[in-house]
């Protein structure tokens, strides 16, 4: 069918897969499910959205988010792309043990045989600025809001994940904090920070924030104990600034980007009268 008859060529399996992908990627913090159940509708075709390509939609979608759920035992465990031993197999980097995970229930369902042994020396730094980035976490995110994993490799090198999630969909807004920090173990290094932070009202709207920084700072990393201080401390560093700029920013939005999009005059240059007497007069006149 032509676009000159008013009609357009149905889109091929492979470019609704696409679009699937592209809408459920894009879900805001805590309305994957809503999101999920609306593309299902859209795309009426269990052949395109099947089992296997929404687990592998899924499956991205929860390491980009950081999505936190419980073990077994109840403690709180990130799964990342950090973290990912297979599609559905995920390091829990405090225990060194190895979890199943199921993508589209969001929770953890089994614990495998398999486990990390980390190099003695990086455990140590890895073990302690652990400690220090979840007293961090809960010093100054809410509590039950933000979660924190720090992973070691036996190069030497660190990478700590800061997941934070605050959803209330019957008040009608969500919120996510995702950043990710990389460091190695020596005298002098380079953190390297990425913060990606998300905010959504819909309450007779639908009006979204996406912010996002990348931060280099040095550090000094030359005892476990030195590590966890500069790198917690760092941190703090980071997120408050990147904090005190948002706010800044929301500060100053109606004097800047919502001042920038108004329209000063009419189209006509001329400025709006706005006697009633005018318009009225105005109306019988074009009668």
């Amino acid at each position: 069918m032509s676009e000159s008859e008013g009609e357009y060529e149905e889109a091929s399996p492979e470019q609704k897969l696409n679009i699937a992908n592209y809408f459920i990627m894009s879900s805001p913090t805590g309305e994957v499910d809503d999101v999920l159940a609306d593309v299902n509708k859209l795309v009426a075709d269990p052949e395109v959205l099947s089992d296997d390509s929404l687990v592998n939609i899924l499956k991205s979608y929860n390491n980009e988010q950081m999505t936190c759920a419980n073990d077994s035992e109840g403690s709180p465990v990130l799964v990342t792309a950090y973290g990912q031993v297979a599609d559905d197999e995920y390091l829990d980097p405090a225990t060194g043990r190895v979890l199943k995970f199921d993508h589209r229930k969001r929770q953890f369902n089994e614990t495998t045989d398999k486990k990390q042994e980390l190099d003695g020396e990086v455990k140590k730094f890895r073990d302690a600025v652990d400690t220090a980035v979840k007293e961090y976490v809960e010093a100054h995110y809410k509590q039950g809001k933000c979660n924190s994993a720090v992973y070691g490799s036996d190069d030497g090198n660190l990478t700590v994940c800061v997941s934070g999630a605050n959803v209330h969909l019957g008040n009608f807004w969500t919120g996510g904090w995702k950043a990710t920090y990389k460091c190695g173990t020596g005298s002098k290094n380079e953190l390297k920070g990425d913060i990606k932070v998300n905010v959504h009202y819909f309450e007779d709207g639908n009006v979204q924030l996406h912010s996002a920084i990348d931060k280099t700072v040095e550090v000094d990393c030359g005892s476990p104990e030195a590590a966890a201080k500069e790198i917690a401390k760092a941190i703090e560093t980071i997120e408050s600034d990147f904090q005190n700029n948002l706010e800044q920013m929301l500060v100053n939005l109606h004097r800047t980007t919502f001042k920038s999009m108004r329209r000063f005059l009419p189209i006509s240059r001329q400025p709006m009268n706005w006697t009633t007497a005018a318009h009225s007069l105005a109306d019988q006149v074009s009668k």
